[in-house]
């Protein structure tokens, strides 16, 4: 141990250490330091590296992932880390940049590459964190590497399922969304010219056998593959241009990756440039980028010329899609084998044609392969053959069918100005006549060649075509079956059929059609190319009975066993037409249960199990379950339709199950499901055509959307009927700009007649529409004509014609139920002139049917008759027999108080309340209803909450209101009654009434009631309003203590003649409880002398519609000689007379309505306006104006956008130009979407200091 202070000892001998130098020690340290510098810089270069090239690498994962969000540049330079030198240029494309990590040992670079948008297309890499080799994109096979870009992008996420190993020479294209900002080039057939044209490079231009997952059984994908099918994805700016990516992905190193050179289509027929140069890149791009990825082969062999076989003549004339496909199969063998030729590929472009035409109706997007098919190789076709007529002929052909008319058009135009007979080998086909027959609408050279021998197939299938069974059912009707005697096999003509909706057509199609078609079928596979072991079982079986061949088990079979064939020599493939006749099972099976549950409305649910097995593996199976009478069970399926849906293939075919989505998602989960349907419809005429009947259907549209897809049919297909006929209605002053063209072209086309009339009606051109209507008559007497005529005497209160109308109509041959139902039209109007003689055999004759409606009007008349019990044996029918109507006899009974109640009661909750759905309204609604009638009101006000709030429905928001007063919850009552006072835009009468409510509560008991303006609101109410809201009304003063008056409007409510409504029934049960005796159900829903003045009021406002305001004053001064005191009559008068400029009798009456009414707001907003814009400056008085507004807004506890817009209006008037814009913004909040325009534009005139003075056109 030593001590402090003393020095230690040290030993002598070898062992010691001899001091370095300073000179020595400077040079260690400095080693030391530099080696610390070089650890420092290959540490930052590899780690900054490293974290750069793995944060880019996971957010470029996300952003292919589908709905993924576009990687931005911004946000991939916040990513990059550790110092590294960057530089940026411009491409032609977009822009590049290059980060370089400073390293003395290796290179750590790494290449960017953006669009023009500063949107990430690709990720270039030089080296490998991990330390080992960086990956080098060397061609496979020692395969020559491409001369493309070298840019390696990053590694994919790979799919969760590839290829198996029996696929690994074949090329097989994955499908992936186009990438479109060209409105004209979106949707399936676009991303299929490009996707067809790669597989087309690898079938015809290298001899490969090929796959396409566009071909639903196709593929069959497996867990944990070696191989993945090839990425293609086309990508189009607004500019036009188009780049292709081609990327073949890889399990354990880097993709391969292909781009093409960019290609600028054309403004004008941009569709067709961009088939034509993707038939180019089949022949060169696409053949070379597959050689580059390791395919080899060669292209066929072109012969000059080349024979087709009789077979294949014989059946490229059969409308069934079986034969089309053999003979696409027998053609693309033919060419593999013995050589390409301009006859093969002319039958290989028609035959594709044909099967896209033939298959459009199946909700698969195969039909958009087939089209693209068809367009690449008749495109093929013009270029082996340098456009001569004959191959322009067949691209003529090809358009026509894959729906671009306007584009055949153009090559028959070309064939007008070319030396027809150029080609001495090919002469014109003898079907070309007929094509430019169709596509310039030339019905009478149709109708010839259908005598013609050898052109009547063609003829009677285009006829079909260019008919329209929503525009002329009957003559669809007739040349569908014309089609199908020459065709029985085709299934296109036959799901035709199910567009003509009536239930006895329906019930023998559905039922007994739909499945002797299938022996059809079978004949034409077995004239197919199947394998022994599928033909051998089929020949065995179709010698059997007819009864075992319609079988589903036997169909089951056959189909499966397609589908798993193992053999790969067909393209397309033997699992492909598996498919295909899959999806002829689902398209049956759908139309089946559609039928069931809408037209007889019954369970389902049996069905839907019968046809499970047929239909397993098929994308949409579970998704028939929209049918099953269990609401949990359809929530249920639609929410697997969100979750699973495919963006890639998902069409307006599909429609039923879109649409349906509607009740029972929310509206933005619909709506994206809407959309990505929407979104891949092409510019041609059938997907146009079928998006517009969907708008219309959905009641989902504007006038201008109508008008744009209008024109657009117009440049693609000018000259069908129904893109006329859409014109037509949508697109004002097209009829007129177009007349004389029309009435030669059309004037015998009941289509085009339908379309001018129901113009005219909508224009209330009455006097036109009629001799319009009646035209359509001479050519065609149909039950659409009948009934527009019939609604067009009734608008004019002309009920003598119309019941003549009706009766005419009753002559016309009919194979469903519309016969019946005009029969129970008929009956109902008899029954509400009491005529119960007269509606007698017209309401049985409708209850015979039994249909829920036909034996609810006979029910309506038995029950009128006093025979009670026959009436409630129809309604017991009713119930048990529709699951809609299945609480409809309860109801019945409550309000009859009559038959048996507790089996009523029964069944009604069992089929009702144990199946409750919340998003459902009418579900709901009878919940909240039977809920109501047991005397449970805590339940029944929790579900018309629920309705209500869901649904924004005024009915229900005010029975829930009136419940929450009994349950004295006056804060939800009070929230209620604001909240269906909001409503005033979309529900006017409901809005008013709470709004009334509400004054009401405000009084001190008594409240101060006043049924002029009550009954002045019910004369313009549609029917069945009024009995509603007598309910309404009397229930209020009853709660409110106004006994007398309320007795008196629950029993207006109780003997209503709208028995159909709940509150009929309701307030026959409420009046009971009472212990008060219902009345006598009456004939009018008002008293009699307010009927006629509902009649008087609805004809004044038909002659106001029609612009004859005299007329209508008259009208409304000879209602107010009898009735002065109905203030709303006064209010329309009013309203006419500002119109016509005379201001001074308009003031007059409105200060009429104030002395019988102070409490009326509307008469005072009126005035506000009139004071502060007239027109007239004589008028004008903006204190007045700025007095009657202030009124208006203090009278009115929950004010309405127009009372924000008239205080503007005034404080405008005033120069007070501040509170004004404070005013009229308030306006633009609360205003609907329609109104938004007008008030904008007054807020500019604020703005300028521009009071606003209006016109009479105002």
């Amino acid at each position: 141990m030593r001590k402090s202070g003393q020095a230690a000892v040290q030993p002598d001998g070898d062992t010691g250490k001899t001091k370095r130098s300073p000179k020595e020690r400077a040079i260690v340290w400095g080693l030391i330091a530099a080696a610390l510098v070089v650890i420092l810089i290959e540490w930052n270069a590899r780690s900054g590296y490293s974290k750069s090239l793995a944060a880019l690498q996971k957010r470029i994962e996300l952003s292919d992932q589908p709905n993924g969000e576009p990687f931005r540049l911004d946000e991939a330079k916040s990513m990059v880390t550790g110092f590294p030198l960057g530089t940026e240029e411009l491409t032609d494309r977009g822009k590049r940049l290059q980060y370089h990590w400073f390293s003395l040992f290796r290179n750590y670079d790494l290449q960017l590459t953006t669009d023009d948008e500063d949107i990430i297309l690709a990720l270039k890499t030089e080296a490998d964190p991990s330390g080992e080799a960086p990956p080098q994109l060397a061609a496979p096979q020692n395969q020559a590497q491409p001369n493309t870009p070298t840019i390696a992008a990053h590694q994919l996420s790979l799919p969760d399922k590839g290829l198996d190993r029996e696929l690994k020479d074949e090329v097989v294209l994955s499908t992936d969304q186009l990438d479109s900002q060209v409105d004209e080039l979106q949707g399936i057939l676009t991303r299929e010219i490009v996707r067809q044209a790669l597989l087309i490079g690898g079938r015809d231009g290298l001899g490969r056998k090929t796959r396409d997952t566009s071909l639903r059984g196709d593929v069959k994908l497996i867990e944990n593959p070696e191989r993945f099918p090839i990425q293609l994805i086309t990508h189009i700016n607004r500019n036009r241009e188009v780049s292709i990516d081609l990327i073949l992905p890889y399990k354990t190193e880097l993709p391969y990756r292909w781009n093409s050179e960019p290609f600028i289509l054309p403004e004008e027929n941009a569709f067709e440039a961009l088939v034509e140069q993707s038939e180019a890149l089949s022949r060169d791009g696409f053949v070379d980028a597959l050689k580059e990825a390791g395919f080899s082969g060669k292209a066929a062999d072109w012969k000059a010329e080349s024979e087709i076989p009789e077979k294949t003549l014989k059946q490229i004339k059969e409308w069934s899609f079986i034969s089309q496909y053999t003979i696409a199969q027998d053609m693309h063998a033919a060419i593999a084998t013995e050589g390409e030729s301009p006859e093969r590929l002319a039958m290989l472009a028609r035959a594709y044609a044909n099967l896209g035409s033939l298959t459009e109706r199946f909700q698969s997007p195969a039909h958009k392969v087939f089209k693209a098919r068809a367009l690449l190789y008749a495109e093929r076709l013009t270029d082996r053959c340098e456009d001569s007529p004959w191959s322009l002929a067949h691209r003529a052909y090809v358009r026509t069918f894959v729906g671009r008319h306007q584009s055949a058009i153009a090559d028959l135009k070309t064939l007008e100005s070319t030396e027809k007979n150029k080609d001495t080998k090919r002469p014109l086909p003898d079907w070309l006549e007929l094509i430019e027959a169709y596509c310039l609408y030339q019905p009478e050279v149709l109708k010839k060649a259908t005598r013609d021998e050898n052109l009547q197939y063609m003829a009677i299938y285009l006829r079909a075509l260019q008919t329209d069974p929503v525009l002329d059912g009957q003559a669809a009707g007739t040349r569908t079956e014309e089609l199908l005697a020459v065709e029985p096999a085709c299934i296109r003509a036959l799901d035709y059929l199910n567009d003509l909706e009536s239930f006895q057509h329906l019930s023998e199609l559905t039922e007994v059609r739909q499945k002797q078609i299938w022996e059809q079928l079978y004949k034409k596979l077995q004239a197919g190319n199947l394998p022994a072991e599928i033909k051998e079982p089929l020949d065995d079986h179709m010698a059997f009975l007819f009864k075992v061949k319609t079988k589903l088990p036997f169909r089951n079979q056959i189909t499966r066993q397609l589908q798993n064939t193992i053999t790969h020599d067909q393209e397309p493939s033997i699992n492909a037409l598996g498919q295909l006749l899959q999806e002829v099972s689902y398209l049956q099976a759908c139309r089946r249960l559609y039928f069931l549950t809408e037209f007889l409305s019954r369970s389902a649910d049996d069905d839907i199990a019968e046809v499970q097995s047929l239909l397993a593996g098929h994308p949409y199976a579970p998704y028939i379950k929209i049918y099953s009478s269990v609401p949990a069970e359809v929530q249920e399926t639609y929410r697997k339709l969100l979750a699973n849906y495919d963006p890639t293939e998902l069409e307006l075919s599909s429609a039923k199950l879109i649409t349906g989505s509607y009740g029972y998602l929310k509206y933005e989960d619909y709506d994206k499901i809407k959309a990505a349907a929407v979104a891949n419809q092409d510019h041609i005429f059938q997907d146009q055509l079928q998006y517009q009947r969907f708008l219309v259907k959905q009641k989902m549209y504007s006038r201008n959307l109508l008008g744009d897809i209008a024109r657009l049919m117009l440049e693609i297909s000018p000259h069908q009927p129904q893109t006329v006929s859409l014109n037509i209605d949508a697109n004002k002053g097209y009829a007129d700009q177009h007349h004389t063209e029309i009435v030669e072209k059309y004037g015998d086309n009941p289509e085009i007649l339908s379309a001018m009339g129901k113009r005219h009606l909508r224009e209330l051109n009455d006097e036109k529409a009629e001799e319009i209507l009646f035209r359509r008559l001479e050519f065609t007497k149909d039950f659409q004509t009948y009934n527009s005529l019939a609604e067009l005497y009734m608008r004019r209160g002309e009920m003598e014609k119309w019941l003549d109308i009706m009766k005419k109509s009753l002559r016309v041959p009919t194979t469903g139920l519309e016969n019946a139902e005009i029969r129970s039209k008929i009956a109902y109007y008899y029954m509400g002139e009491g005529k119960w003689k007269e509606a007698e055999p017209y309401a049985m004759d409708a209850a015979k049917t039994y249909s829920a409606w036909g034996l609810i009007c006979g029910a309506h008349y038995l029950e009128g008759v006093g025979q009670l019990d026959a009436a409630e044996e129809l309604m017991e029918n009713c119930s048990k027999r529709y699951e809609a109507n299945a609480a409809g006899w309860y109801f019945w009974c409550i309000r009859t108080n009559h038959g048996d109640q507790k089996t009523a009661r029964l069944l009604a909750e069992r089929m009702i309340l144990e199946h409750p759905y919340p998003d459902h309204y009418t579900r709901t609604l009878e919940i909240a209803v039977i809920h109501l009638m047991q005397g449970s009101k805590k339940e029944a006000y929790e579900n018309f909450l629920t309705a209500y709030q869901k649904h924004h429905d005024g009915y229900c928001g005010l029975h829930a209101a009136l419940l929450a007063d009994e349950l004295e919850l006056t804060y939800e009552r009070d929230e209620l009654l604001k909240g269906i006072a909001g409503l005033w835009n979309r529900d006017y009468a409901s809005a008013e009434l709470a709004n009334y409510f509400q004054r009401m509560l405000q009084e001190k008991d008594p409240i101060k009631w006043d049924p002029d303006w009550f009954q002045s609101l019910m004369v313009h109410q549609p029917v069945g309003t009024p009995t509603n809201f007598y309910f309404f009304a009397g229930k209020f003063l009853k709660l409110r203590g106004q006994d007398e008056l309320a007795e008196t409007y629950l029993q207006l409510a109780a003997a209503s003649p709208d028995t159909s409504k709940y509150n009929c029934a309701l307030a026959s049960q409420y009046l009971r409880a009472l212990d008060k005796k219902i009345e006598p159900r009456r004939i009018k829903e008002l008293t009699a002398d307010f009927n006629d003045v509902k009649q008087q009021a609805g004809h004044a406002a038909y002659l106001v519609q029609r612009g004859k305001r005299e007329e209508a004053i008259q009208a409304y001064d000879d209602i107010l000689k009898s009735h002065p005191e109905l203030t709303g009559v006064l209010i329309s008068r009013a309203q006419e007379f500002e119109r016509l400029g005379r201001y001074e009798s308009a003031i007059a009456d409105y200060q009429r309505v104030i002395e019988l009414d102070p409490e009326n707001w509307i008469p005072h907003k009126c005035l506000a306006m009139a004071y502060g814009a007239s027109e007239d400056e004589k008028i004008r008085d903006s204190a007045l104006s700025l007095q009657h507004a202030q009124r208006a807004y203090d009278l009115l506890p929950t004010r309405y956008w127009v009372i924000y817009g008239a205080l503007a209006v005034a404080y405008a008037a005033q120069g007070e130009f501040d509170k004004a814009i404070e005013f009229q913004k308030e306006t633009l909040e609360r205003a609907p979407t329609m109104e938004k325009n007008a008030v904008n534009r007054r807020l500019r005139q604020f703005n300028e200091g521009k009071p606003y003075i209006r016109s009479v056109a105002d």
